[in-house]
């Protein structure tokens, strides 16, 4: 009960300060994009894996656009049900998305599914040891676990920099990520090393 009642006043302090930052930063997507680490650079046909902006949520649409004319075959998050693991399915940057189950955008139910190598992921807050926090309902903690457990894949939260916490809370179901990318800059995580 503690935990949930931490990550609840986490959520709070995240969202705020991620709303504020939404407001002062309508550049804070091109900005990002130019700070995500070179290593990590999609290879030709990667498949990599982002996301619709959603309320005040750190855009990647540039970066996703930058990723697809050098090649990499990008997917977006779909829920197919609640409690389970996100499917990914093909998209474009120019192709219109349908509204999914929690009136998320996402691909047609008829864009063919992939699996991702490279996911960026959106979140809430963070902290610098890459421990991520979301808006509580698991999907990528899921998600980033069974594809951790059926091959190598490099999870990217994406954020402001000021959603950033000193520590956030977790509990053993909460899957870190491999890096965090702002619109400052880069930090490594320790996404599944140790688990």
């Amino acid at each position: 009960m503690l935990i949930r009642w931490r990550k609840a006043r986490a959520r709070r302090r995240a969202l705020a300060a991620r709303k504020a930052a939404h407001a002062a930063g309508p550049d804070a997507g091109f900005r990002l994009a130019a700070h995500f680490p070179d290593h990590l650079w999609p290879k030709v046909d990667q498949v990599v894996a982002g996301y619709a902006a959603i309320r005040d949520e750190i855009d990647p649409a540039p970066l996703l656009q930058v990723f697809a004319l050098e090649q990499a075959r990008l997917v977006l998050p779909c829920v197919t049900e609640s409690g389970r693991t996100l499917v990914f399915r093909r998209w474009e940057p120019d192709q219109p998305l349908v509204r999914g189950v929690f009136n998320v955008p996402e691909p047609a139910p008829h864009n063919a599914e992939a699996t991702p190598t490279l996911v960026l992921t959106p979140l809430v807050g963070f902290d610098r040891t890459g421990r991520r926090l979301g808006y509580g309902a698991g999907f990528y903690d899921r998600t980033l676990s069974m594809l951790r457990a059926n091959g190598p894949v490099i999870s990217v939260g994406l954020a402001y920099e000021a959603q950033c916490l000193p520590r956030v809370p977790t509990d053993a179901f909460d899957m870190p990520v491999d890096w965090i990318v702002t619109e400052y800059g880069a930090c490594e995580g320790q996404g599944g090393r140790g688990r």
